[in-house]
């Protein structure tokens, strides 16, 4: 399979595989990779259809379930850490192979996601109005516009249509009623001032997953990987290593 991946990090050290939400690719984390690979060792997967990872045009859940499997099987039982709609295949996959991960790490999602209609007429008619409408829903205020313009960079090499699967796939998730089937460790992140996937999502998480462990980070919103970047590295590398 031809998954593209970005990997930094000591290999001796607990692996963290990390899944981008809608639009996205590896380098959602690339503060990840400047901060947190010093603690642990890192693997970012391209998505088939995003990034580096050739377009299989395949039914999305099943086929990035398949890309997450290609990768987290080349590793000793790693965590899973995912964004967005990353995190909702992150919690499908923990259903799914409950075995061949530690633990997982979910990230400004939900057992349940919703995608408000004007975000299918953007991306079908204004492209250019889905993305500020992804800068003032998706990010804090206070976040610096260098951040903001590297994060639509990123975006605009999506493909339109890749972009619509993805948030189709989001629209249609729902877990409401398997996500306490969840029996792995897991941290729970959400961000304060999060639109897209309000803090009260996470603490339905928490409310449901019995190992769980759900912290708020204050001035960030949905990229909060990006914005609180120092906080968050520290949050993950300490609850990791914790376990060890």
């Amino acid at each position: 399979m031809d998954i593209h991946i970005e990997e930094q990090g000591d290999r001796s050290k607990k692996t963290v595989v990390m899944v981008h939400g809608a639009g996205g690719s590896s380098m959602t984390w690339f503060m990840q990779f400047r901060g947190l690979s010093r603690d642990l060792h890192l693997v970012a997967l391209d998505l088939n259809g995003h990034g580096q990872s050739p377009d299989r045009q395949e039914d999305p859940r099943q086929s990035y379930l398949a890309d997450i499997d290609f990768v987290v099987s080349q590793y000793d039982q790693p965590y899973l850490m995912g964004h967005s709609m990353g995190g909702a295949l992150t919690q499908l996959y923990a259903l799914q192979y409950p075995d061949k991960i530690d633990g997982i790490i979910l990230v400004g999602t939900g057992a349940k996601l919703r995608v408000a209609n004007i975000i299918f007429d953007l991306l079908d008619n204004d492209f250019e109005g889905y993305l500020k409408a992804m800068v003032e829903f998706g990010f804090h205020k206070e976040t610096p516009k260098e951040l903001i313009e590297a994060s639509l960079d990123e975006i605009r090499k999506c493909p339109i249509h890749v972009i619509r699967r993805d948030f189709e796939f989001a629209n249609s998730f729902d877990i409401m009623d398997k996500v306490d089937q969840i029996s792995h460790r897991t941290l729970l992140i959400a961000g304060e001032a999060d639109q897209l996937t309000p803090p009260k999502y996470l603490q339905y998480l928490h409310n449901k997953i019995k190992d769980s462990h759900l912290v708020i980070i204050p001035n960030a919103g949905h990229i909060m990987m990006l914005e609180q970047a120092t906080q968050f590295n520290r949050m993950v590398a300490n609850w990791v290593t914790s376990n060890e």
